[in-house]
């Protein structure tokens, strides 16, 4: 019999604890409150929400929005509407500005580790990635001028960056590098793409504010990719961009925009009502608190279980911790292993063409309750004790 076509993009083998998924959990899925939105933009029979949008996205929701931001402690600036442009989610954003910004052949520089999947949305656009090294404190702005003085590397027409809680580290950019960043950008010729999705979800003081907030070039050097699926719902494909109008200029003339109207259309109505009736505000307080509770069990989970057999930073936001393992252990070999005791994770080498990681692994606490979370780093623990055993008695005489 045919099997039937998948309806959800994670998969997970029954009695696994899969760290490895940056999902959110199923019991954080706000159901009554899209129920209340949906209601509220339906009831009256309106036949906006119906209709092709505005091309730079729903006017109202352009309006509500530039004032939640303003209003986020992780903002810490005025959002201006003229500023931002709605978008099917940060990934559809980000290859809609390799479609504008960059042609094929060109170089884009991303952090060293980065998000794994962005590669091939690089890839795609048949441009040449080149890593940056990184730190405890970001992206290290030393290495990158040294990068960009030299012969040695091509010079970009795009820079990559997760400047708040990096996936997968979960460092934050520090203020400092930030504005070493941007001038770097600016004297170069290159435009900063900042994947700010984490910058609301912050379980202690606020990150330094977006990169946009520090950008005073008279051009604009920085687009700032923002999406509701971390704050709101995934399956809601729904965010926004935040640039210099000059910048936000190019959007609203792509193919793409013209022909087909505004992105996401009628979920825009759906976030705008979730925000005037307040219902947004709430939810994001909400995820603060579940996932810094999430936050707090893992790095304790960490320390009882796995203690000196691995360094770490605590990250204090996003969705994930960043273990190297002190020693040779290769995660990619663990992870078979890990797997048979039931926990999975994603090993570092994944998110670096270079292979530079291959003693760290990536696993994001977002998804389960915090006794799974208990129980999964239990399990991974008795992984490494089988690899231990394994590594040992191959070794012996």
């Amino acid at each position: 019999m045919k099997e039937p076509l998948p309806s959800l993009l994670i998969s997970i083998a029954e009695g696994v604890i899969d760290l490895g998924w940056g999902h959110p959990s199923p019991g954080l899925h706000p159901i009554a409150l899209l129920k209340q939105a949906t209601d509220h933009v339906l009831g009256g029979e309106e036949p906006t929400p119906l209709q092709y949008g505005a091309v730079q996205g729903f006017g109202p929701l352009l309006e509500s929005l530039a004032a939640f931001l303003t209003s986020q402690p992780a903002y810490g600036f005025p959002v201006e509407p003229e500023t931002l442009f709605l978008t099917a989610g940060a990934s559809q954003g980000l290859d809609l500005c390799c479609t504008l910004f960059a042609n094929a052949g060109d170089t884009v520089y991303v952090e060293e580790p980065t998000y794994y999947l962005v590669e091939r949305i690089f890839e795609d656009h048949h441009l040449n990635v080149v890593g940056v090294p990184t730190d405890g404190a970001g992206l290290r702005t030393d290495a990158l001028e040294e990068m960009l003085r030299s012969d040695s590397f091509p010079k970009p027409r795009l820079l990559y960056t997760i400047p708040a809680y990096q996936n997968p580290t979960g460092t934050v950019l520090s203020e400092g590098r930030r504005h070493e960043l941007l001038r770097l950008a600016d004297r170069h010729g290159f435009l900063v793409l900042a994947d700010e999705v984490y910058q609301m979800l912050h379980y202690g003081p606020p990150p330094p504010r977006p990169l946009f907030g520090l950008d005073d070039s008279e051009a604009g050097v920085v687009i700032s990719l923002g999406s509701f699926s971390k704050i709101l719902s995934p399956g809601l494909r729904t965010g926004w961009i935040q640039a210099n109008p000059r910048l936000i200029g190019r959007f609203l003339n792509a193919g793409l925009s013209v022909s087909g109207g505004g992105l996401n259309h009628f979920t825009s109505t759906l976030v705008h009502a979730a925000i005037t009736l307040g219902l947004l505000a709430g939810n994001v307080a909400l995820l603060r608190e579940t996932y810094g509770g999430r936050e707090d069990a893992m790095d304790r989970s960490i320390r009882a279980r796995l203690g000196p057999k691995v360094s770490y930073k605590r990250p204090g936001g996003g969705y994930y911790f960043w273990l190297t393992f002190n020693g040779e252990l290769d995660t990619e070999a663990l992870q078979p292993i890990a797997q048979e005791v039931g926990v999975d994770f994603r090993p570092g080498n994944a998110f670096s063409l270079s292979g530079k990681f291959p003693h760290a692994l990536r696993i994001c606490f977002a998804l389960y309750e915090s006794e799974r979370l208990d129980e999964g780093i239990g399990r991974l623990a008795k992984a490494l004790e089988s690899y231990d055993s394994m590594v040992h008695g191959l070794a012996a005489p």
